[in-house]
């Protein structure tokens, strides 16, 4: 964790979602990483900015990962998604 990098807690309509947020000086930003999906990242001008911009890019992953039939766990382990059905399978 970076010196000034604090965790917030992020509500989206698929869950609740850890994100770590700091202060990116160098940029002039506030750089956002969430800990369910390391391979998104996401920044702000302001500290509220960057929570908006963490919840947006959620939203957005996870509407398509269920676009695609995946289930998705969040923090609180709260499945979101459709559970496929199963089939039964009748004698011919």
């Amino acid at each position: 964790m970076r010196k000034n990098e604090k965790e917030y807690i992020v509500h989206t309509k698929h869950g609740t979602y850890a994100v770590r947020i700091w202060r990116n000086e160098r940029e002039n930003v506030y750089s956002v990483r969430i800990q369910a999906f390391p391979e998104l990242a996401t920044f702000g001008t302001s500290l509220a900015d960057a929570k908006r911009m963490a919840k947006d890019i959620i939203q957005l992953h996870c509407d398509c990962l269920i676009k695609e039939g995946k289930l998705v766990v969040d923090d609180s382990r709260r499945v979101a998604g459709n559970v496929p059905k199963s089939r039964v399978l009748t004698p011919a």
